[in-house]
């Protein structure tokens, strides 16, 4: 079983002093949460508000998985940075330099968001999404072995005969559920082997099909990103 850390910081809180992580609510909290203690892990958050770096320092010292699920949105209140690429970045800086240095063994499974994949010029963009892509870009830069999750528009319906896709597909789009955001999250912990190095959208068919969702044969099916890929290579090859 494993030991899961899970950090929501805010992505326009990048850059305060006051607190390490400034803790938001990501959208598939609670889910994630719960199926993993149904299946045996163990599960911390820090406390609404933020957590120090002696108590990040103290869970992470356990940890197996980071959850990272950064997100604009605190408790009360929504925020934009101004400058969505630098807040990825002081983030990367503050939290996976630190864990990369002390807890390299760690895999780091990032909620990043699908209009990463849709780049720039799509009318959806927000300052947020180049957080979250200048976050992915130093997550695979670094020792941390990593799944990055896209999650598509969220729906507020979990319908059980809607099989869960992942797909490399930079145009992916569509809707999905928290229970299958939670289930992709589980599923990378449960099987890093098929997981680590990759990243894909996550999204519920529209239309049932027979048959079941294996996310773990789906994660084995992803080519591996080009980082992970690269890194594998010999030396001078």
């Amino acid at each position: 079983m494993a030991t899961i850390v899970e950090l929501a910081p805010v992505l326009a809180e990048a850059g305060n002093a006051e607190f390490a992580i400034v803790n938001g609510v990501w959208n598939a909290r609670e889910q994630t949460e719960r199926f993993a203690r149904d299946r045996g892990h163990a599960y911390w958050r820090p406390a609404e508000g933020g957590a120090g770096q002696e108590e990040l320092d103290r869970a992470l010292a356990a940890a197996d998985v980071l959850v990272l699920a950064p997100t604009v949105a605190t408790g009360a209140v929504m925020r934009q940075p101004a400058d969505g690429a630098e807040a990825g970045r002081r983030l990367g800086h503050r939290l996976l330099d630190r864990l990369g240095a002390r807890r390299p063994g760690v895999h780091v499974v990032l909620i990043s968001h699908f209009l990463v994949g849709h780049g720039a010029a799509h009318r959806n963009a927000k300052p947020s999404t180049w957080g979250l892509r200048a976050l992915e870009a130093h997550l695979r830069g670094g020792p941390n072995r990593w799944t990055i999750l896209r999650p598509t528009w969220l729906s507020t319906i979990h319908d059980a005969s809607y099989q869960t896709r992942l797909s490399q597909d930079q145009h992916a789009d569509g809707l999905v559920s928290r229970d299958s955001i939670a289930a992709a999250v589980i599923t990378a912990v449960e099987h890093p082997h098929a997981a680590a190095g990759r990243t894909a959208a996550v999204f519920n068919l529209s239309v049932p099909q027979g048959g079941g969702t294996d996310l773990a044969a789906q994660f084995g099916a992803l080519d591996l990103d080009y980082e992970a890929e690269f890194a594998a290579q010999p030396v001078g090859a």
